[in-house]
């Protein structure tokens, strides 16, 4: 047998390595309360696989595809969707990012993009049942407090997941682009956000709030958009002709 071929110095040490690696990510579903502004309360749900994750607050869906990066976008009211990539996404608002690094009083407005930084807070919260540590998030102008779960573990490509449900929005795209990367290296998942600042004159409050995290596999069908529901053009496909 290989254990015996191996000296016992060498198999304390594999044992050890074994021992530290990260526990491997279980399927998740996450249901948050979403506040801001005036409006109602909303429900917000995640579905979270190794290689898959849908978004939806009962209104839009957006269904994601971590290997392959395609993106579908559901539409409840009108009952339809339609399919694109994050590459597609990228290359639609390419412009108005090079618009923006060439005018300093836009850039100015919203905040360079990389003004980003991350400071370890010093208070715990109960979220959902777990511990979750405080963090603060600057991106420009935009100020996060974010509370995450270090032992919620979830696939690396979580994290390039959760960019593609900002990347539509054209010149901020770049500055969630690299808050992503920072929540990456803080590690486990995000229960708890809130936004309170003022951004190009307009005072922004919202907080998402996990109320809810379940453990198990979640039915292929979830990742599918709903029986019966038209199918429409890529509206950046449209842009590109």
């Amino acid at each position: 047998m290989l254990k015996n071929l191996l000296p016992l110095s060498v198999r304390v040490t594999l044992l050890a390595l074994l021992l530290c690696l990260p526990a491997a990510a279980e399927d998740l579903t996450i249901v948050s309360q979403v506040t801001g502004g005036k409006g109602k309360p909303t429900t917000s749900t995640q579905y979270i696989t190794t290689d898959k994750m849908r978004t939806g607050d009962g209104r839009n869906d957006t269904i994601m595809d971590l290997e392959s990066g395609r993106i579908i976008q559901v539409d409840h009211k009108k009952k339809t969707y339609h399919e694109t990539s994050l590459e597609e996404i990228r290359a639609h608002f390419a412009e108005l990012e090079r618009m923006l690094d060439e005018n300093p009083m836009m850039a100015a407005m919203i905040g360079g993009a990389t003004e980003v930084t991350v400071r370890e807070g010093t208070e715990t919260r109960e979220v959902a049942g777990y511990t979750c540590n405080q963090y603060f998030l600057t991106i420009g102008k935009l100020e996060f407090e974010v509370f995450a779960a270090g032992d919620l573990k979830v696939p690396i490509e979580y994290y390039d997941a959760q960019k593609m449900v900002y990347a539509a929005m054209g010149p901020m795209a770049s500055r969630f682009d690299k808050m992503y990367d920072e929540l990456k290296e803080i590690g486990g998942v995000t229960l708890y956000t809130k936004i309170d600042s003022r951004f190009i004159g307009m005072k922004i409050k919202n907080v998402s709030e996990a109320t809810e995290v379940r453990k198990g596999p979640i039915p292929a069908d979830t990742f599918e958009p709903p029986a019966g529901y038209k199918k429409k053009k890529s509206p950046y496909e449209e842009k590109k002709k």
